[in-house]
Formats: C-alpha cells, structure tokens, sequence
C-alpha cells in the first residue's frame, strides 16, 4: 500500500513539473479596447482593419489633423488598458525608385508613431519600420490598387501589453 501511495505521489509530482507555464496573453479588457477601434486578430496579433487602416497620399508622409486626432484617441484609449507599445510598419506603391520608397515607408511609420507617443503610448515600446513597396495588399496596376497600398499598418501582440 505505501509503495502504491509512493508511486502515486511521484507521478503527480513529475505531472506538476511538465506542466507548462501559462502564456500570457492580452486581457478581456484590452481585446474589447482593440476590437472598439477597429483592430481585428490575425493569429497571436492585432492589426488595425482594413476600414480603418492609415492611409497615405502619394509621396507624402505627414499626417492629415484628423488622422493625429484619432492616433491620440486611439493611443490613449490603448495606454489606458496597459497597452503601452506596438510594431508601426509603413508601406508604399510601386512608383518611385525602391530607396526613395523603403525611406518614404520609414517616414511613415515614425509619424505614425510619434502620434501614438503623443497620445500616451512610450515611445521606447513602440518600433516603426518602413518596408517600402516590398508587400501590397492590392495590385500596383492601378490608382485605386497603389493608394491602398500606400499605408501603416499597427500591430499589438501580447508583449505589447504590460
């Protein structure tokens, strides 16, 4: 009887040790904040939907007022639930040499960012990084295709909350 209650007591013991430790993950509270301004789950991240996505004339990179006013909403709203950092990436269309774009795109996403850092979020949790015209969601062949392509896209993933 004791070298079944022993053998028992060891297997709990070795069940205890493999569990894993819990990921963690972003709260109920943040997933409510990032689906009320438009962010939609893409795997383990959040991106900020097509609707709503930050888009840009050709060859400029400054913010419209109402684009910043919204970032500071959003960046506030986000800071508010502990979310204080996020991966800012910029794009372009096809037109224009590839350096011209990919510095274009970095402009792009360090407005963004500076927006965000404005509204509350830290700057130092917060990465921009310009890809150029390197990933289109729509076909540079036309107008219409090369303005959706000419955007930031933000993305928050557990790590930035915290």
């Amino acid at each position: 009887m004791r070298r079944i209650v022993a053998t028992l007591l060891l297997c709990l013991l070795a069940a205890c040790q493999t569990v894993a430790a819990p990921r963690p993950g972003l709260t109920p509270q943040q997933i409510a904040v990032l689906q009320e301004n438009g962010f939609v789950q893409h795997g383990d991240a959040w991106q900020l939907g097509m609707p709503d996505r930050l888009l840009f004339p050709s060859e400029a990179s400054q913010l419209a007022a109402p684009q910043t006013a919204r970032l500071s909403l959003l960046s506030s709203a986000l800071a508010n639930v502990g979310i204080n950092g996020a991966a800012v990436k910029g794009h372009t269309d096809s037109t224009g040499a590839s350096a011209f774009n990919r510095t274009l795109s970095q402009q792009r996403a360090e407005a963004v960012k500076a927006a965000l850092v404005q509204g509350g979020m830290r700057a130092a949790a917060i990465t921009a990084q310009g890809l150029g015209e390197s990933d289109p969601i729509e076909s540079n062949a036309t107008a219409q295709g090369r303005a959706e392509n000419r955007r930031v896209v933000i993305i928050i993933t557990a790590e930035d909350a915290g």
